[in-house]
């Protein structure tokens, strides 16, 4: 018989569901409100190549290592939506969603219970995780396969009979999907795969082990092969080679070609501080106060609770954390901290889980409830104001959008155009189409023979002093807020006439 009981465990048993499904619906819709529609930077312009025309690593659609597993995710999305940009923000909705659930399961709470609604809004409401959710790139979602898969490794670490078989498997295999989504994420999971495989290995469950690894392996190999086959084997190896050299000795952005230590340092405690935190630096709003503020004291309480708690003699514990150095290690030397603070996005949700364990214990607080409770809700509320302004600047172009505008409202006049300025701004403007002559500034040889042209203007975008010994014709400076993308945050462009225009010019003049 149907009974009020009946119906009220009902609503019980679905409550969680409908919390899930409304928290991936607001993550889902959110990203989508603030999609952008124009292409912010170099790297996006790969990906959204990659989808919206032809998937193609040789021709850098996008460069190595390929990200087959993401474009595998957001090209269906974009077949079924019609637009790559909301295809993008629907995958950063989802992924978004996913790092809250993998922190929760790690920290073996429910959705529906003040710890689960607090970390639901502290990740839902972060700058730099909604930014990305807007962007046209991997790391999103490769921090949430690398969460979700962290949490699985540390969890199976857990169990009473040493490793729980399940959780290490599907942990694993996340691991091999991430090398196929984002291969820089995989450090953070090196020392939890070896300690599982060790586990397994010392307790002498071999055939457990050999399971898991041909689990492994075959999570691998279904991104892998497509890739070898759809490029060539021989050509992939090539572009393996020459992106991998490059990274380390060229363009990555590694202490190799940015060895400024203390350059480094600073922009690795500004990526997770300011960038990953919304909190104060060096020309920000003063509201960004309150959020440093309110992230201390939130982070300190969290860290004291983790003390109160006794989990370092846990193994889980100890394995996570040298995860997290490895990770830390490997971006601080061999990623481009100093320009891209997104590097940093794998650390981010610990440092979140950290003040949301703080704002749990401030919010639960027995004495002076009134008063822990609001602060913690003008801390969020700050928190969340930063985020939605920064969120909203982001639609609108960066700099280097803008500056392609430019150069696309010069091309319309019908005129020659010669663009000169480094090779990866050139690649940028030369793959959207935009009809110019492309010099780069290492070849002064072409520089002077365009300064030199009989006809049309030379737009040269970047600083660049000494290149060019005459005076331009127009200067302009496109700016964006640096908080937003810190990649170009501000690029002036100048502009010379031709020789002989200057020179008929001139000539009108005087005959006047």
């Amino acid at each position: 018989m149907y009974t009020r009981q009946t119906r009220t465990n009902a609503i019980q048993a679905l409550s969680p569901r409908i919390a899930w499904l409304l928290l991936v619906g607001v993550c889902v819709l959110t990203r989508v409100a603030t999609t952008i529609t124009y292409i912010e930077d170099p790297d996006s312009l790969r990906f959204a190549l990659s989808v919206a025309n032809e998937y193609d690593v040789a021709a850098m659609q996008p460069h190595f290592p390929g990200y087959p597993v993401f474009w595998a995710v957001v090209k269906p999305l974009y077949v079924v939506l019609g637009s790559f940009s909301t295809a993008f923000s629907v995958v950063g909705g989802l992924a978004t969603a996913g790092i809250i659930a993998a922190l929760l399961f790690l920290w073996k709470k429910p959705l529906v219970s003040t710890e689960g609604a607090i970390v639901a809004a502290i990740v839902a409401f972060n700058p730099l995780i909604w930014l990305m959710g807007n962007r046209y790139m991997p790391d999103l979602l490769g921090t949430a396969c690398a969460m979700a898969a962290f949490a699985l490794l540390l969890r199976s670490l857990t169990s009473d009979d040493g490793v729980n078989r399940g959780l290490a498997l599907f942990g694993v295999i996340l691991t091999g999907w991430l090398a196929g989504l984002r291969l820089s994420y995989l450090p953070l999971l090196s020392i939890p795969v070896l300690v599982v495989l060790w586990r397994l290995f010392a307790a002498r469950q071999m055939a457990t082990l050999g399971r898991i690894i041909l689990a492994g392996v075959v999570s691998v190999a279904v991104w892998l092969i497509p890739m070898i086959i759809d490029t060539g084997w021989s050509e992939l190896v090539q572009v393996a080679s020459a992106q991998t050299t490059g990274h380390f000795t060229e363009f990555g952005g590694t202490v190799q070609t940015e060895s400024d230590m203390g350059r480094r340092i600073v922009r690795f405690v500004r990526g997770v501080w300011a960038d990953g935190l919304g909190a104060w630096w060096p020309g920000r709003h003063p509201l960004t106060l309150a959020v440093s503020a309110g992230a201390l004291g939130l982070g300190a309480l969290g860290l004291r609770q983790l003390l109160r708690e006794n989990v370092w003699h846990r193994t889980d514990v100890w394995v996570g954390a040298a995860g997290m150095l490895a990770y830390a290690v490997w971006v601080f030397f061999f990623q481009n901290v100093i320009h891209k603070s997104r590097h940093i996005l794998p650390l981010l949700p610990m440092v979140l889980w950290l003040t949301s364990m703080g704002a749990t214990v401030l919010w639960n607080a027995a004495r002076q409830q009134r008063l822990s409770r609001a602060a913690v809700s003008l801390t969020l509320i700050a928190y969340a104001a930063v985020s939605l302004v920064l969120v909203w600047q982001h639609r609108s172009p960066t700099a280097i959008a803008q500056v392609k505008a430019f150069v696309e409202r010069e091309e319309a006049t019908g005129r020659p155009l010669r663009v000169i300025s480094d090779p990866l701004v050139n690649t940028y403007l030369d793959a959207q189409d935009i009809d110019a002559r492309y010099i780069s500034v290492v070849d002064t040889a072409a520089v002077r023979r365009a300064m030199t042209a009989d006809s049309g203007a030379s737009i040269v975008v970047g600083t660049y002093p000494g290149l060019v010994d005459q005076p331009e014709s127009r200067t302009r400076t496109f700016y964006h807020n640096p908080f937003v993308n810190r990649m170009w945050s501000d690029i002036t462009v100048r502009m010379y006439e031709s020789h002989r225009r200057s020179h008929d010019a001139t000539q009108h003049a005087n005959d006047e």
